[in-house]
């Protein structure tokens, strides 16, 4: 009995050992499953801190190279949040403002700046880059005190790394200097400009814009069907007036009778020029023969009022005018020189029957 029972109970051991086996080669198989499973997390944690290290260094990078710009660049830069707060300012805009860095950042961009653009909201870079716009470029000015300055304001879409909208960042580039010399060079154009079209002594029209204006208003005036008249003045006897009282006072008196003609040709549109020597025109738009021939008369009397003594003269003792006077309506296929020709043919009549006096010859 105890063989059998000895026997049943080792059976029972064997078939014990042989489920426990099993069991642990199940479990073997379940702890290698976790294993793995613990590998790949591993691994994924490792690419996490991986990748948010690389974010890290990146951003840093960032910062870096932004503060690197902003200390480095010649012109003035700031960062404005979408509320016109300054969040970032460089040292070259801070002192152009008369602030400290840490003093500007807080406040609102057009309190700082109040140049020409702030007081434009539909010109204002933020609200343009708020709508839509990538890029903004603008010539601007700032009045400081008595001073004013000229930049050119460039403003572009501002994101940090995760794409998120922070603002926009401007830069502001002085060209005070450049628009200064633009001036100067202007003025001196201007004066150059002026130089080749009026005359040196008497400051009235010279001959090339006598020339140049009475094509213009002929073809204008053809245009509009209007009548142009011209006066040819010519100083009588003004030969022996220069002989006798010598250049100076000769040059005295041609500058004295160019004032009295300019005085005369008082609308906008007239024109009074010196065709030559002792000789001056006047061209007068849109005015008939009558209206001209009034003209030529109130010039003849002026010019006699000014009393410039001319002792030598044969016609009167103060110095005078002969004028002739053409009018016409301009055709586009005529030539306006054909005007010249009858106004110089109606002041040789002048001078001819006597001079100090007016005559016209109408086309």
């Amino acid at each position: 009995m105890v063989n059998q029972m000895s026997y049943e109970e080792l059976e029972r051991r064997f078939r014990e050992l042989e489920e426990e086996a099993a069991s642990n080669a199940c479990l073997k198989e379940q702890l290698q499953i976790a294993y793995r499973e613990l590998e790949k997390k591993e691994l994924q944690i490792e690419e996490c801190f991986i990748k948010s290290n690389a974010l890290v260094v990146e951003k840093e990078l960032a910062r870096i190279e932004l503060n690197q710009i902003f200390n480095t660049s010649s012109d003035g830069m700031w960062i404005v949040d979408n509320q016109f707060n300054v969040i970032k300012i460089n040292h070259v805009l801070s002192q152009l403002l008369g602030k400290n860095t840490s003093d500007a950042v807080g406040h609102k961009c057009y309190d700082l700046f109040g140049g020409s653009l702030c007081r434009r909201r539909d010109e204002c870079p933020m609200q343009l880059i708020l709508k839509g716009k990538k890029e903004v470029e603008y010539d601007i000015e700032r009045n400081s005190g008595n001073a004013t300055n000229f930049f050119i304001l460039t403003a572009t879409l501002f994101r940090d790394l995760d794409g998120e909208i922070i603002g926009l960042i401007e830069g502001f580039k002085d060209i005070t200097e450049r628009k200064k010399i633009e001036e100067e060079l202007q003025k001196a154009n201007h004066k150059l400009q002026r130089l080749t079209v009026i005359d040196g002594l008497t400051q009235i029209a010279n001959r090339r814009r006598f020339d140049e204006y009475l094509q213009e208003e002929w073809f204008r005036m053809a245009r509009e069907k209007k009548p142009l008249s011209l006066i040819m003045c010519d100083i009588d006897c003004f030969k022996l007036y220069n002989d006798n009282y010598g250049h100076l006072l000769g040059d005295d008196c041609l500058r004295s009778v160019s004032r009295v003609i300019n005085d005369c040709s008082k609308r906008p549109g007239d024109l009074a020029a010196r065709f030559g020597g002792e000789e001056f025109a006047v061209i007068l738009p849109d005015t008939d023969n009558e209206g001209a021939v009034h003209v030529a008369e109130d010039i003849r009397v002026k010019v006699q009022e000014l009393m410039i003594v001319h002792a030598f003269s044969p016609v009167h003792r103060y110095v005078t005018l002969s004028l002739g006077v053409s009018s016409v309506v301009p055709e586009d296929i005529s030539n306006p020189q054909t005007l010249v020709e009858r106004a110089d043919i109606a002041l040789y009549e002048a001078k001819r029957a006597g001079r100090n006096r007016v005559f016209s010859k109408a086309l």
